[in-house]
C-alpha cells in the first residue's frame, strides 16, 4: 500500500512545558493531515494524551478510527498511531529546548489501507504535501 511522509519544524519562544502540553490537548491535532475531528480522549495518570477517537475524510466520506499514544518521554517526546479502515499512520513530534523557547518538529507517516484511499492516494499525498507545513506553524502559533 502507498504511503507519506512530512516533517516540519517551527522554532517559538514558547518554553518547553507549553509545547508538550500543546501537544496534549486531542484539539491540537484535529486539521493536521487528514484530521478533521477528534473526540474522547483518554489520558495516563500522569496527563499524557493516550488517545482519543478521529475522522478523516476521503473522497467526501468521513471515516472514524482510533489514535493511541504508542511511546513518551516527557517533554521531549510524543509518539501515536492513528487508524482507520482506510488510512493508518504514525506521528512522531519532538520538543527541543532553545534558549529562548525550542523547537516543535511534528513528523507524519501516512499509510493507505483500503482500496477508496489507494485510489485517491496521490490526491491525499498531494493536499498533505501542500498543507502540512502551513498547519504545524499555525500548531505552534497556538502554543
Amino acid at each position: 500500500m502507498p504511503a507519506a511522509t512530512f516533517t516540519h519544524s517551527v522554532t517559538t519562544s514558547a518554553p518547553v512545558h507549553r509545547a508538550w502540553a500543546a501537544l496534549q490537548d486531542p484539539q491540537t491535532w484535529s486539521g493536521i493531515g487528514p484530521v478533521s475531528g477528534v473526540s474522547n480522549p483518554r489520558y495516563a495518570p500522569d496527563g499524557t494524551l493516550e488517545g482519543f477517537d478521529w475522522v478523516a475524510n476521503i473522497g467526501g466520506k468521513a471515516y472514524k478510527g482510533l489514535a493511541t499514544t504508542t511511546a513518551y518521554a516527557k517533554p521531549e517526546r510524543f509518539e501515536l498511531t492513528m487508524d482507520t479502515s482506510e488510512i493508518a499512520g504514525d506521528v512522531i513530534a519532538t520538543i527541543e529546548q532553545g534558549n529562548p523557547g525550542c523547537t516543535v518538529t511534528i513528523e507524519i507517516t501516512f499509510r493507505a489501507k483500503g482500496i477508496l484511499s489507494t485510489m485517491f492516494f496521490p490526491a491525499i499525498r498531494q493536499a498533505l504535501a501542500s498543507g502540512f507545513p502551513r498547519q504545524i506553524e499555525d500548531l505552534v502559533a497556538g502554543i
